[in-house]
């Protein structure tokens, strides 16, 4: 006798008997073409569909209500949960009942068939398997025992600082991070070439066309109206127009000053800015824009504060490295804008963004040993709206490195972050947070085939091996 449990409720007794047929393998469904007048047709493909268990049953003694109440725990569910034969009890089937049982005929006659569908046409060991590398070695070997491949599910914990995760198994991979990163950068003992950057005002450039600061991806500065130094610090005195629907502004730029050897131009800057970007009104919308310029007026680094909606008040901080959009956060601050302090850095290849409690790292190997050249601010309105009510920079300041010293440059992972791959879902967690920013497009769902397997583990060179635990659970055609 075969008792069903059924999603944790166990049927069967001498009163109904279960028969399940199991067979072998689920129906093969395979995929042909004709070519022409060819005979016969050529292969494209082979699957195995979904799988119908057909469980016939038997009823003895059993009075009609007891019957009923036994079969509703089978017959009602509207989606797959797991069923066990008391015959097979280390196997799991995932599935529900297909299509419709006549309980009164069947229990007239005294016998009847369930016909059970497992989507997926596969068999689950009942116990997860599980196989760990301890938080030492650079892979995993485990064993699945099933007769056919799994899907694994993989977690990861940071033991330090790290750039990326990299997670190999035959011949798939799955990358998470920015291979590029570094722990940290050799720069100079400052050198300040800019103590007070409202000081050098008459030295900066009204509207210089050849350093527009806007990425383009934000559209078209006007580059028209002007500047001035107020009490503020420096401030915006005239939008001018602009002839399109675009944003309206002026612009200044300064060069870089020479440092005491007399060179002009830095590798390696620290640009700290004491700013004030609000919209009070929701009419209002414009931005401040903080861009560096290398000496051909190329944009490598630009940090806007931008209210974008003429409908709604609206705060957003956005960076740029190479003219590429890198970083945007939405309602990063209370209220109706920014006011405060924040930086930007650029070391060789590395760019970091500092704003109240936030740091942002980012890595354009392109750029490590761009020079920046121009600082540019500029401030813009849309169109016909209302400018900002507070658009202006209240001071600046300018250090330029140029001996060496380590600077320690914030990872992608920091140390107890626990990542989550799921490859039965495909999903991926990192702190239990969905996280799909920095995978690459190339990954996928690691798969392990029958018998051995190997999980190969790779992080960036200055990172310790993180701990990883490998789950899963062998099937069974």
């Amino acid at each position: 006798m075969v008792k069903l449990n059924v999603n944790g409720v166990e049927v069967g007794n001498d009163e109904l008997v279960f028969l399940p047929e199991r067979g072998i393998l689920p129906e093969t469904e395979n995929t042909v073409t004709q070519i022409g007048e060819r005979d016969g047709s050529i292969f494209l493909s082979s699957r195995l569909k979904e799988r119908i268990i057909p469980i016939k049953f038997v009823v003895k003694t059993m009075n009609r209500r007891n019957f009923e109440i036994s079969m509703s725990a089978i017959l009602h569910s509207k989606e797959p949960v797991p069923l066990i034969f008391s015959d097979r009890p280390d196997e799991v089937w995932n599935g529900l009942v297909d299509g419709e049982i006549d309980l009164d005929r069947a229990f007239t006659i005294g016998k009847g068939t369930i016909k059970w569908l497992v989507p997926d046409g596969h068999s689950y060991s009942k116990t997860e398997k599980t196989a760990t590398n301890n938080g030492a070695a650079k892979t995993i070997s485990f064993t699945n025992n099933g007769t056919d491949s799994t899907p694994v599910k993989v977690t990861t914990e940071m033991t330090s600082q790290n750039g990326f995760l990299g997670l190999t198994l035959n011949g798939r991979y799955y990358q998470i991070g920015n291979p590029t990163e570094v722990d940290g950068v050799q720069l100079p003992p400052s050198e300040m070439i800019v103590s007070d950057g409202v000081a050098i005002f008459g030295k900066g450039q009204l509207n210089n066309k050849s350093c527009n600061p806007l990425p383009s991806f934000m559209g078209n500065l006007s580059q028209t109206g002007t500047v001035a130094k107020t009490a503020n610090g420096i401030e915006v005195t005239d939008y001018g127009i602009s002839s399109v629907k675009s944003w309206a502004g002026p612009s200044i730029t300064w060069t870089f000053p020479a440092t005491k050897d007399g060179k002009i131009g830095a590798r390696s800057f620290f640009l700290w800015q004491n700013t004030d970007f609000e919209t009070w009104q929701t009419p209002e919308a414009g931005f401040q824009v903080h861009t560096v310029h290398d000496k051909d007026g190329k944009r490598l680094f630009s940090v806007i504060l931008m209210d974008q909606s003429g409908t709604v008040n609206q705060s957003k901080i956005i960076a740029f490295v190479n003219d590429k959009k890198v970083y945007e956060a939405n309602n990063n601050w209370t209220g109706v804008g920014y006011r405060g302090f924040m930086s930007m850095t650029k070391a060789g290849d590395n760019f970091m963004l500092v704003y109240g409690n936030t740091t942002k790292t980012f890595v354009d190997t392109a750029l490590a040993d761009s020079e920046g050249y121009f600082y540019t601010v500029g401030f813009g309105k849309w169109y016909n709206n209302p400018a900002p009510q507070n658009n202006w920079l209240m001071q600046w300041t300018l250090r330029e490195d140029k001996i060496d010293s380590w600077i320690d440059i914030p990872n992608f992972f920091n140390v107890g972050d626990k990542i989550v791959l799921d490859s039965k879902s495909n999903k991926l967690a990192i702190n239990e947070v969905p996280n799909w920013d920095r995978v690459d497009i190339g990954s996928k769902p690691l798969i392990a085939g029958v018998g051995k397997n190997e999980l190969g583990i790779v992080v960036s060179d200055f990172a310790t091996m993180p701990k990883v635990t490998v789950e899963y659970r062998e099937r069974w055609l």
